[in-house]
């Protein structure tokens, strides 16, 4: 297995699943990430949140 050398993802994916549908989707800054995850744990108490690291492709370009 090989190591990668990636820099720590600077932003976060939180969904709200409804089974095996995801019903909210938003990718945010770790920080602002951190707080939605705790919102929508605290509006959708008994639905399943996850959140994932994403690497954000800095030449990418805004709404893309």
């Amino acid at each position: 297995m090989t190591e990668t050398l990636e820099s720590p993802a600077s932003h976060r994916r939180v969904r709200v699943w409804f089974g095996a549908h995801p019903i909210a989707d938003h990718t945010a800054a770790v920080e602002q990430a951190a707080q939605y995850e705790e919102a929508m744990r605290r509006r959708f108490a008994s639905l399943r949140v996850t959140s994932e690291p994403v690497l954000v492709d800095s030449t990418a370009e805004p709404g893309r």
